[in-house]
């Protein structure tokens, strides 16, 4: 058991009452004398649907989650049987503190002699915290052991209960030969997850999407080796090269390649060798095309400022300091996807986009933010020109309908899109989840990712309904960076290839729900970028920068020795 001492992280808050053991660690998990590996079964029949896939609204899938330590509970957490593996399921998934207003007997007992240290507020303290994490999310609690005190965000102080006894031998653990030798048998064993045999469809594409692409297949084949699970990458084509080698942007071939992979790959798609404004294709369509041919709906682009890349926004550190939002953009229907035309008229040419939504396909991604909102501050700004456009009142009108009925506890604000893309640059905290349209969400994310220093460094993940493509246990999704094609650097080594090994992580999470294999990976490019090893787009002034195989192959490393 490690040493307890001082714990300062960023918190889950899950506010439940009256949580039993068997919630924590349903009982058909209950066949081992292992402490490791329980920890991919935490809350089971919370964390994933009946199919077996990720409840994106559950706070624990939540990105908040993912460095966080300490668990905010409800009152009377851990009540029921006296089963031991309650802890050791928390720990193993990185918890080391539960903070709540009153725990079950046993439980508190069970936890302290596992080295998780329960946490006791009084009601009002609690009550501030919640309050506080609803505002900022990732804000970070101090548990200082020795004088047990819990400092909150705000800096205010409590004084928590402990067992002296128990309180020694968290600050000064016995030494056990037996458990060290467990731990180190341990270290070489894997997570239990919810699939081992993985068949990713990568897709190179054009540009530097071939270089980034390769990283993230790096990553993934690190991730199969460090973890015990096959992983089989089956290569496509897609976009201007396959213009080229199979006259379409989306060859058959490759379509039926996607339809049997558990999830896709993306790098980038187009270039000026195929910007003929006259073409009959274009490479954009292979990706249009991809879309709508796998049915992904909702894209989900996260957005964090890395403290260590403040410097390398264009916007001042006060403003962008904290920023934690998500974009759902609704991804297969709006302007992208109507009927084109163009005809001769007197005096030249007259062209036609149409823009089009059904009510279907507003509810359907409504729904998506609107549980990611629930999930994290419970705030949702839906972007639309309801002032000028039919597509938009009938966007803004439907959202209203699905959140009055549906997600009450949901607090919802209508914003003009230009009013977005203003209030992004002058008060980009205001935001946590923001739904919009198509072609709306296509250009806020990528003014977003300047609050972030670089489009290089943010994933995105595309997903549908569709669980039929490997087994009930996998989410087929469509993972890609956010940023294109950027022909200006292709094969000079310099692209960063970090959004595209987010978007394996964001693919390990949502898709084969393997959360630990997910948190190696982000932890890896946090510490990479923590020392330092970055492309020249995020590298400070003078500072030496990296080759994408170089960042890649640091991340890789860092992922092994996870």
């Amino acid at each position: 058991m490690e040493p307890f001492t001082t714990l300062a992280s960023s918190c889950v808050v899950l506010p439940a009452e009256n949580v039993d053991t068997d919630q924590i660690i349903p009982a058909r998990f209950l066949k081992t004398i292992e402490r490791r590996g329980l920890g991919a079964h935490l809350f089971a029949d919370w964390r994933v649907d009946e199919r077996g896939q990720p409840r994106i609204d559950f706070p624990l899938n939540s990105p908040v989650a993912v460095d966080a330590s300490i668990l905010v509970a409800g009152h009377n957490f851990g009540c029921g049987s006296s089963r031991e593996h309650a802890p050791w399921a928390l720990l193993d998934f990185g918890f080391r503190a539960i903070i709540s207003t009153g725990f079950a007997d046993i439980f508190r007992n069970n936890a302290l002699k596992n080295g998780l240290l329960p946490v006791t507020l009084a009601p009002t303290a609690y009550a501030s915290l919640v309050d506080q994490l609803a505002k900022s999310p990732r804000a970070r609690v101090t548990i200082d052991l020795a004088p047990q005190r819990a400092t909150l965000p705000d800096g205010s102080s409590h004084t928590f209960p402990v067992d002296p006894f128990a309180r020694h031998c968290l600050l000064k653990p016995p030494t056990n030969p037996r458990i060290r030798r467990a731990s180190a048998r341990a270290d070489g064993r894997t997570s239990s997850p919810l699939v081992r045999s993985l068949t990713v469809a990568v897709l190179p594409g054009d540009g530097i999407g071939p270089e980034v692409v390769a990283e993230g297949a790096r990553i993934l084949r690190a991730v199969a080796e460090r973890y015990g699970h096959t992983i089989e990458l089956r290569e496509g084509l897609i976009g201007g090269i396959a213009l080229d080698a199979r006259g379409s942007p989306l060859p058959p071939e490759t379509v039926d390649l996607c339809r049997n992979a558990d999830a896709v790959l993306l790098g980038a798609v187009g270039g000026p060798r195929w910007d003929d404004p006259a073409a009959r294709q274009r490479p954009e369509q292979g990706l249009l095309g991809l879309r709508r041919e796998l049915g992904v709906y909702a894209n989900l682009r996260p957005v964090t400022v890395i403290p260590s890349l403040v410097a390398s926004s264009p916007l001042r550190a006060e403003r962008i300091e904290g920023v934690d939002l998500i974009v759902v953009r609704e991804l297969t229907g709006g302007i992208y996807f109507g009927d084109k035309r163009r005809e001769r008229v007197d005096g030249g040419e007259r062209a036609v986009d149409e823009c089009a939504y059904t009510t279907f396909e507003v509810e359907r991604v409504t729904r998506v933010a609107a549980r990611l909102a629930r999930s994290r501050r419970r705030k949702l700004t839906s972007v639309d020109k309801a002032n000028v456009l039919e597509t938009s009142r009938l966007w803004r009108s439907t959202v209203t309908r699905v959140l009055r009925d549906e997600f009450p506890d949901v607090a919802l604000d209508h914003v003009l899109v230009d009013a977005c893309a203003m209030m992004l640059l002058r008060d980009p905290r205001s935001f946590d989840v923001i739904v919009t349209e198509n072609m709306f969400g296509d250009i806020l994310t990528d003014e977003a990712s300047m609050l972030a220093g670089s489009l290089g460094v943010l994933p995105s993940a595309s997903l549908g309904d569709d669980d039929s493509a490997g087994g009930a246990a996998v989410r087929r999704g469509l993972y890609e960076p956010i940023h294109g094609s950027a022909p200006d650097i292709a094969g000079l080594g310099i692209a960063n290839p970090i959004g595209t090994i987010l978007s394996v992580a964001m693919m390990l999470r949502l898709s084969f729900g393997l959360e630990e294999e997910a948190r190696a990976v982000e932890r890896a490019v946090g510490e990479t970028i923590e020392n330092g090893c970055v492309t020249v787009d995020i590298a400070a002034r003078g500072a030496r920068s990296y080759s994408t195989a170089e960042v890649g192959g640091a991340i890789e490393r860092a992922v092994g020795s996870a």
